[in-house]
């Protein structure tokens, strides 16, 4: 079968691969460490690029604070000192971020991920993981987060994420994905990127929110001196949009691909680290500190479920 599913040992840590045999395409993800996806390597032509930058050893990766490919739940980026109102109740989060000044990424990372199903089949394998979140500290819901990571026949990975509000009282979710990508050796200075967006969000000096501005910028942009940390309000008319970093040298794009429309990924949050060795591109399902603000927040009634997928391809 063209398909594979195989567990390996990082360090500690046991890894779950799906592999596809005939092109070498492989993603590896690490359930007991929040189910991130560790490496993801996909094929343009003769060449198999390894696509995500995530930390090199395990105790590394363990440690990490920068959030490197890590799914975000309840809620992504930042919430002010860790305060939020909803419904007219006060909650207060861990303040986790680094300084303690704010609860940052959500409550999932780092986490136990229960393992669900893993399927290889003539044309794809997939592995679906899941979180149940009970009460913990200054969010006193019940929420079961589950992704599918699908690695499909004709090259392409998909993301697929779930919250299911399995409480008496409404919830509310965010999610977003953390990944740092790379193509090749190259830097990102001699890469372009095309943001699906003609609106950014202004921040204050603390990266919450104050309002939105126009953003008017050439189509791919040049990555050339230009340093990213915005979050961007997505434009969309068909139910997905496109994200491309587009090496010119190498002859090949990575395509993120994230669903939009009502409860959707209609934000985007782009990061060019100092290194300037990697970009990280986040779809996200809301606003930064839409916990307060409301901005594109999902509030799932008790029974209800949200969805919502984020596909990466190269051309």
């Amino acid at each position: 079968m063209p398909f594979e599913i195989s567990k390996q040992q990082f360090g500690d840590l046991t890894e779950i691969v799906l592999q596809d045999t005939i092109t070498g395409n492989r993603a590896v993800i690490i359930p007991e460490l929040g189910g991130l996806l560790r490496q993801l390597s996909l094929r343009k032509d003769v060449t198999l690029f390894s696509l995500l930058k995530t930390p090199p050893t395990p105790d590394a990766l363990i440690a990490d604070a920068k959030s490197a490919s890590e799914l975000l739940f309840p809620f992504a980026s930042r919430i002010p000192d860790g305060k939020y109102k909803f419904l007219g109740k006060e909650y207060r989060l861990v303040r986790n971020e680094t300084g303690n000044l704010n609860a940052i990424h959500g409550l999932v990372r780092k986490q136990a991920f229960d393992l669900d199903e893993q399927i290889a089949e003539e044309d794809f394998a997939s592995l679906r993981l899941s979180y149940k979140l009970q009460e913990p500290e200054g969010y006193p819901f019940h929420v079961q987060f589950s992704v599918l990571y699908t690695l499909h026949a004709d090259g392409r990975f998909t993301l697929n994420y779930e919250a299911v509000n399995e409480g008496t009282s409404p919830a509310p979710v965010m999610f977003g994905w953390h990944p740092y990508f790379v193509l090749g050796n190259e830097t990102a200075d001699v890469w372009k990127i095309k943001i699906p967006s003609d609106e950014i969000v202004d921040f204050d000096s603390n990266l919450i929110p104050i309002g939105k501005k126009p953003f008017l910028v050439e189509k791919p942009t040049k990555l050339y001196r230009k340093a990213f940390d915005n979050c961007f309000v997505i434009n969309s008319t068909n139910g997905t949009v496109l994200t491309e970093l587009i090496s010119e040298n190498q002859h090949v794009t990575l395509q993120i691909r994230q669903e939009t429309g009502e409860g959707k990924f209609n934000y985007l949050v782009i990061y060019t680290p100092p290194s300037r060795d990697c970009v990280a591109i986040e779809p996200l399902t809301a606003n930064v500190d839409s916990f307060n603000s409301g901005d594109g927040l999902n509030i799932l009634s008790p029974g209800t479920r949200v969805t919502g997928e984020i596909t990466l391809n190269l051309i």
